[in-house]
């Protein structure tokens, strides 16, 4: 099984992209479908897509550093990879943040809607 796989994983490779590639383009044509159809879809796809754009700006511009410790010269760290590795960490962190202060705020606003 093992030769059978290193022999042809090459092939595997460019069918699992290939097929990331068709299923990212069958989720944006229905994306862009449902907001032709319908207004306040798109109103709503815009600002958040919008929001998330402008969380990878911050992220990337504002906290990511682009500084390379020596000691990742042997793994060719460039400095415009170590920035991209921040902003992808801080924007996870600002995302987790949002993501649980908006649960704690809508449980506790459900909590006190129940008096």
């Amino acid at each position: 099984m093992g030769e059978f796989i290193g022999d042809k994983l090459d092939y595997f490779y460019w069918f699992t992209a290939s097929m990331l590639i068709l299923a990212t383009g069958i989720i944006i044509f229905f994306a862009i479908r449902g907001m032709i159809k319908n207004g306040k879809n798109a109103k709503k796809t815009i600002m958040t897509v919008g929001g998330l754009l402008s969380v990878l700006a911050l992220s990337y511009f504002v906290f990511a550093s682009d500084q390379v410790s020596s000691s990742y010269d042997k793994y060719e760290i460039t400095s415009s990879t170590s920035q991209l590795v921040g902003m992808g960490l801080w924007s996870f962190y600002i995302l987790i943040v949002v993501a649980v202060a908006s649960i704690a705020v809508m449980g506790g606003l459900k909590m006190m809607s129940k008096r």
